[in-house]
């Protein structure tokens, strides 16, 4: 059974009909699953509950981040505490089929992101790199 499989069998994510949108539960928040950025987010979402044991209630998806005076818009955050108050990991996701140098750019992104937000570690992701 893979990732995925194993989401919708623990009640992280559900899907539509026709596997063209997901949900993440815990959020309610639905996006579409036909985005090769959208793949790798859920999977790594999924990992981070089932496979290192962090709570859903801890990770916030699609958060606000301030950048100066623009807002942008972080993956995946994992929170030290429910109150999502303290920043524990910033987890940036990108498709799987991009350059070396757009992967660079990610990680760059990614700790920007986790600067402001204040974060203590930082994963950027292709689901085939990992930083």
């Amino acid at each position: 059974m893979n990732i995925i499989d194993q989401g919708i069998k623990q009640g992280l994510i559900k899907f539509d009909e026709s596997r063209n949108f997901i949900t993440y539960i815990h959020q309610n928040k639905k996006r579409n699953f036909n985005n090769p950025e959208e793949k790798v987010q859920a999977e790594k979402f999924i990992t981070l509950v089932l496979i290192y044991g962090y709570s859903e209630k801890r990770i916030k998806q699609f958060a606000s981040v301030q950048m100066g005076s623009e807002i942008k818009e972080a993956d995946l955050i994992v929170y030290n505490d429910d109150k999502h108050e303290e920043t524990y990991i910033l987890v940036e996701c990108k498709k799987e089929d991009l350059t070396d140098q757009q992967f660079n750019i990610a990680v760059d992104q990614a700790y920007s992101y986790a600067v402001a937000e204040g974060a203590k570690y930082v994963w950027t992701t292709s689901r085939i790199k990992n930083q």
